[in-house]
């Protein structure tokens, strides 16, 4: 007995695994509809425990090498365990392998020190599968399905054990091998989820099928099946129970019984604790405990001879038992680790919206929103519902800090749609919020001190005719409605004015003014520039003040040049000069030269002029200092309208110096406006196929190197590297080679190597690719004997692309290496 507890400590160690589609995230056996997401990974071990060795036996025996039999013990230990890891591919594919591992003991029943023993470990088939999830719904919906795929590996152990650890590994002859099928199988399914959580109820219901074909000779097809239903306590706990089982579904020379097979029901809580870790303990219950519920010996024995199964062994060693696949009660535990594939998703409000499509990051906790997070207010009141305790406030209505209805006069009509926000409490009111007013002046009657104001007319505040001047004349019949107080009025209630000048008389400093008479504000004959000369009178009435003014209020003019001496400051122009309005010569170009003596006298604004008024011209090429961009220009050389040498071909060379006159538009010209040709062999850029020819080099009429080994545009085209690799392919070597060669054969060359991508993954990966591709050719260079001072490697990552990237012809073109010389 102390063997087995010890060796179920460290079973436990290793075999902490559940059974069905292994890094799931609900229970033991049962299978849910949702996957990894992509990337997401999950890695996983763990199994369950018995040491009922004769629920599985049934009085089985094994022989010894020399053929002696011997019963198993009633009491040994039974371990199934796995090691589990499974990554999302895509956010609806999953796929995984799980690698069983088995333990058994049995030994003869004496108990004897010479008793027979038998302690077996080792691997099961290997199981590879795939989830694919129905791509419909969201994160929201309530149903979810996804089809499943097993392959099963015949990798397991060949070796003797108590029971067969899955039903097709039974042949139709009752031959099996515990450990192992001996032949490959698949398996294809369906798994269904109803997560009720979605909606705010804790409960989740999984139900999984999947029919399994063996390939192996004699062997039946099989059903495996699984359902679950989980009550999610909280976010650290779930309560949970199974039932799972398995079933062979053809008949064969093997008898079949549905009840003997392996079914379960399994109920367990699963721990979802920090950093993404599961942990799950449970017990497994056979259905089979309910068809002997008190395991009478005789009912074992009758199925036991009805379900004989056998192992042939080494030396000829026969194991015999009758057929069960699981324990009557095992313990079952399990551990997995999960990463999720996508970033955790941010939602700092806790509003159920994340902050990247939040657009009201900080709603308060209480507040329902919508799709984009900001709060919702069904009533349009201002206040956010959630925090609304009146949430049909009818429209316009003014609300308190919880957002029911105000009414300040409690009147019945609320504050806001309320017409009349003031009403005395008790008052008769309609609809508007507003009292009676009988006479329809605006006051309501409970306010009105004269109720029976004829239509019309005006009313003050207590609903009697209005006298804002207060001038004795009600202001529907008072023309002057703004009569200073005190002021006589007639009986239109204007102030009277007996000279009818528009000043009353109570103002009128000179109440007799002669009809027709300008005034100002005192009723006096105006007199705007203060000259003494009333400006009826005045023929000049914007004298200067002070000035001294003749009886018709005019000033002298000295020099008689019609600007008047006060004005004039110029007062001693010459009779005839033309002046401008200060009485000085005219100069209407403004170039500081009179017009009098102007010879060009529309010169433009701010031009430089000489004395007599024209334009200078400093290197006397016809055009303007003030125009000229070249006003050093020497004597002789044709200039363009802005004064500087001409460009016929716009190469900007001018005509004078340039050699090649008529370079055609657009091509790259040296100093003395000649094509330019970089690497100097005689071909222009412009026509040059290959530009960057090492001085030297024998070439076509292309500008090409006859000999193609010394061709860097051909040689580049020979380095390749393995994919997102800096490693060389084999045949890059030989073109490496050759531009080892043509450097030694040219030994002024230096080389530039340029590294280039496509745009495909980060443009910070694809520039760190690219450099270390271009180093990876210099340091080849280098270990060839090439002087490094001589090569410079330098990556462009996708910057410079010479295709389009939307397309495999364009990106395969834009991954290339480039090989440029340079001068020191």
């Amino acid at each position: 007995m102390k063997k087995i507890i010890a060796l179920s400590l460290l079973a436990g160690s290793v075999a902490f695994a559940h059974s069905g589609y292994q890094g799931g995230s609900d229970g033991f056996h049962q299978n849910n509809a949702y996957t990894l997401g992509q990337w997401g990974v999950s890695i996983g071990t763990g199994g369950d425990v018995s040491n009922d060795s004769w629920s599985f036996s049934r009085k089985g025996s094994f022989q010894d090498a020399q053929g002696h039999s011997y019963n198993f013990e009633d009491w040994a230990g039974s371990f199934s365990g796995n090691f589990n890891a499974s990554v999302g591919l895509l956010s609806f594919a999953d796929v995984g392998v799980v690698m069983p591992l088995y333990y058994e003991h049995a030994h003869e029943s004496s108990g004897t020190a010479s008793a027979a023993n038998m302690w077996i470990a080792g691997q099961g088939d290997l199981n590879a599968w795939m989830k694919i999830r129905a791509p419909f719904g969201d994160e929201k919906t309530v149903f979810a399905i996804a089809g499943v795929f097993d392959l099963f590996a015949p990798t397991g152990m060949q070796s003797a054990g108590v029971r067969p650890r899955h039903v097709w590994y039974i042949d139709e002859r009752g031959n099996t091998d515990p450990f192992t099928a001996n032949a490959w199988a698949g398996a294809a399914g369906l798994v269904m989820t109803l997560d009720f959580s979605k909606i705010g109820a804790p409960i989740r219901l999984n139900g999984h099928a999947s029919y399994v074909h063996s390939f192996g000779d004699g062997q039946a097809d099989a059903l495996i099946y699984d359902a679950g239903l989980n009550l999610l306590v909280n976010d650290a706990l779930d309560m949970f129970v199974e039932y799972s089982g398995e079933m062979r579904l053809e008949e064969t020379k093997y008898p079949r019984d549905p009840i003997a097979e392996p079914m379960y029901i399994t109920p367990g809580l699963r721990f979802h604790l920090p950093l993404g870790i599961d942990m799950g303990v449970g017990m497994d219950i056979a259905v089979r405990n309910y068809q002997d519920f008190t395991f009478e010996g005789k009912k074992e024995d009758k199925y036991a001879r009805s379900q004989k199964l056998q192992f042939k062994g080494d030396n000829d060693q026969y194991y015999t038992y009758g057929y069960s696949p699981g324990p009557l009660y095992a313990a079952v535990a399990m551990l997995s680790w999960h990463m999720d594939g996508k970033p955790m998703v941010k939602d700092e409000d806790k509003d159920g919206v994340s902050d990247d499509n939040d657009q009201c990051a900080h709603t308060p906790s209480v507040a329902t929103v919508d799709s984009v997070g900001c709060p919702i207010d069904s009533d349009k009141d201002g206040v956010i519902d959630g925090i609304d305790k009146c949430d049909h406030t009818p429209e316009g209505a003014t609300v308190d800090s919880v957002g029911c209805p105000m009414d300040g006069d409690e009147d019945g009509v609320f504050d806001g749609i309320d017409k009349c926000p003031k009403t005395k409490k008790g008052a008769v009111i309609d609809i508007t919020g507003c009292e009676g007013d009988f006479d329809k002046d605006g006051v309501e009657d409970s306010n009105d001190r004269c109720p029976n104001t004829q239509p019309g007319i005006i009313v003050d505040t207590t609903g009697c005719p209005a006298d804002s001047d207060h001038d004795g004349v009600f202001d529907s019949f008072d023309k002057c409605a703004n009569t200073p107080q005190g002021l006589p009025v007639d009986s239109t209630g204007c102030a009277a004015d007996a000279d009818k000048d528009g000043i009353p008389d109570a103002l009128d400093k000179c109440p007799n003014t002669q009809k027709g008479l300008p005034v100002d504000s005192t009723g006096c004959p105006a007199d705007a520039d203060k000259d003494g000369v009333p400006d009826a009178l005045d023929k000049c009435p914007n004298t200067k003040a002070g000035a001294q003014v003749n009886a018709e209020g005019c000033e002298g003019d000295f020099d008689g040049d019609g600007i008047p001496d006060a004005a004039d400051m110029c007062p001693n122009t010459q009779k005839g000069v033309p002046v401008d309005s200060t009485g000085c010569p005219a100069d209407a170009d403004k170039d500081g030269v009179a017009d009098a003596l102007d010879k060009c006298p529309n010169t433009p604004a701010g031009t430089t002029v000489d004395n007599n008024g024209c334009t200078l011209d400093f290197d006397k090429d016809g055009i303007s200092d003030d125009l000229d961009k070249c006003p050093n220009t020497k004597e002789g050389v044709q200039v363009d309208s802005t004064g500087c040498p001409k460009d016929e071909d716009k190469d900007g060379v001018a005509d004078g110096i340039d050699k090649c006159p008529s370079t055609e538009k657009g091509i790259s010209v040296d100093s003395v406006g000649c094509p330019m040709d970089t690497d100097k062999d005689g071909v222009a850029d412009h026509l040059d196929k290959c530009p960057y020819t090492l001085e030297g080099i024998k070439i076509d009429a292309k500008g090409c190197p006859t000999n193609k080994k010394q061709d860097l545009n051909k040689l580049k085209q020979g380095i390749q590297f393995q994919t997102n690799s800096t490693k060389f392919t084999k045949n890059s070597y030989g073109t490496l080679n050759d531009i080892v060669a043509l450097m030694n054969q040219i030994p002024g060359s230096n080389l530039e190597v340029q590294g280039h991508t496509d745009n495909v993954g980060s443009a910070k990966k694809n520039k760190e690719l690219s450099q270390a591709r271009a180093q990876a050719v210099v340091d080849y260079l280098v270990s060839k004997g090439i002087d490094s001072n001589r090569l410079r490697a330098v990556g462009y990552g996708s910057e410079k692309p010479i295709a389009s990237n939307g397309n495999k012809k364009g990106r395969k073109a834009n991954r290339r290496v480039e090989l440029v010389p340079f001068e020191k």
